[in-house]
Parts: structure tokens; sequence; C-alpha cells
């Protein structure tokens, strides 16, 4: 599910059924979290089962420090039963079913849901899902089977779109074709993690860039919009920045080749998501 423009600028929450209420948080109320904070929220949310057990390899020792023995066992226990399942039994197992054997990582996906939908939750194991567990007028809650739902809702509203690849479960004829798969993936990760590393986008430094740029925002009044628009305004501002060039240089040079756009000030960036 793909959300529209209108809602992904808008500063209401996303009003979904079980009084679920998803908001695209103020970057005052990001920087009150601290940045690291909020990305490792946004981190446990990314997660997906092959992921999960990738880091877990990569960081088995201080993983499981907090763990006690019989806690790291039956999340070990749970790995090895779910990989000697098919491929096809596999298409049934999702994340959370996974996860829900994982205290601590409960907890940290329990802290970030309620960041964001701004209910306080924790994972039930009799209702196998995430309940409320303070006082409000309206319950909210979520089950397993609208999980990634939730999930991939909340992270378009903070500007990020899982690629269709990555919500839809591939099929896979053998267990080599499985790893190659996720072998291939993770090296394409690490390309784009490598294009992006560049410290200048860095969330606080598009903050920045964007309030000593903008003809509006600044550092007194920038912290009142929300994520989704500093990463929209952070957009518009490069494409306004091109089209500023393109158009001094028509007017200097001309446009024999008419290979100026002059609609480009105003195209919907928003269908390059």
């Amino acid at each position: 599910m793909k959300l529209d423009y209108g809602t992904l600028i808008s500063i209401s929450p996303l009003e979904l059924k079980n009084g679920l209420s998803i908001r695209s948080p103020k970057l005052k109320e990001i920087a009150a979290l601290t940045f690291p904070a909020y990305q490792s929220y946004l981190g446990v949310l990314l997660l997906d089962i092959e992921s999960y057990y990738s880091s877990m390899d990569k960081n088995m020792t201080d993983y499981f420090s907090n763990y006690s023995h019989q806690e790291k066992q039956t999340i070990l226990q749970i790995r090895e039963e779910y990989e000697g399942l098919s491929e096809e039994e596999k298409d049934g197992i999702m994340p959370i079913d996974i996860f829900s054997f994982d205290g601590k990582l409960l907890n940290d996906i329990a802290d970030s849901l309620s960041f964001f939908l701004e209910c306080q939750l924790q994972y039930s194991h009799e209702h196998k899902g995430f309940i409320q567990t303070t006082g409000k007028e309206t319950f909210c809650s979520i089950s397993r089977d609208i999980y990634t739902l939730v999930v991939t809702l909340i992270l378009q509203r903070n500007g990020i779109f899982p690629s269709q690849t990555e919500l839809e479960k591939p099929k896979f004829k053998s267990e080599l074709a499985r790893k190659l798969f996720y072998r291939t993936k993770e090296a394409e990760s690490k390309r784009e993690k490598g294009k992006n590393t560049n410290a200048s986008m860095d969330l606080p430094n598009i903050l920045s860039a964007v309030a000593a740029r903008h003809p509006s925002l600044n550092m007194l009044n920038i912290w009142d919009i929300t994520i989704y628009q500093l990463y929209d305004q952070f957009k518009r501002l490069q494409n306004n920045t091109l089209y500023d060039i393109q158009s001094m240089s028509v007017a200097a040079w001309g446009d024999g080749k008419n290979n100026f756009d002059p609609a480009q000030w105003y195209k919907n960036l928003n269908n390059e998501n």
C-alpha cells in the first residue's frame, strides 16, 4: 500500500483501525528523542528475517551478551527450525513470528512503534501482537496480520519506501538459489549504503542545509515541520537549483535543442519514490 502525496506531506496523522494513528514526527520531537535513537527506531522496523539472522551472525558474541542461556538456546532453536523449512513453508512465516521469540528485540520494536504511533505498546504472547499498556480513549493494538502493513506505512511517513522486491517474499526452487539471491541483495545493499554514508546526507546536515537555503525556513522555525516535509523541501531545493541554473543558461545562450522544460520547477517529485 503506497500512501498518496497529500497524506505524506500532511501534519495530520493517518488514522487506521484498532486505534492506530500513524504520524510523521516533527523535527523537534526527533531532536528531543535524539537523532541516533530515531535512526535506531527505523532500523528495527526495517528488519526482515534474513537481515535479522545476518546481523546476529555478524555480532554473535555481543548480540547474546544480555540474554540468559535458555533465551539464547530458544532463539537458536527457532532459527534451526526455520532454516529447515521448505521454501513453500517459509512463505507462511512472517518476520514477527520469528521476532516473537526474541524478548530484547520485541522491546526495541515496541519502543519504536510507541514513538511513531503515540501509543504505549508492548508485545503480548497471549494476543500474538502488540497491545496498549496505558490508558487512552481508544485502545490501540497491532496484530500479527497487520504488523507488516503498519511498519510499511510508518516507514513511508518517514520518507522510506521499501522497494517492491523487498516487500514481496521471493520463491526459490532450491536452497542454493535462495542463498545466491540474498548474497546479491546484501551486495546491492552495501553499494547503496556506500552511496549514502556521505556525511552530507546525514539528517542533521540536511536539516541545517535546508534552514540555510530555504526562503522561509530557518533554525528557529524548522523544528515545527515533519521529517517527511524536510525531505520534501530538500528535494524541492535541489530541483529548483537545477532549474535556476538551466533557466539562466537558456537566457544567456538560448535553447536551440529544446532541452529546457519551463514546468520543471513544479515537477511531481513524489513519483520518484
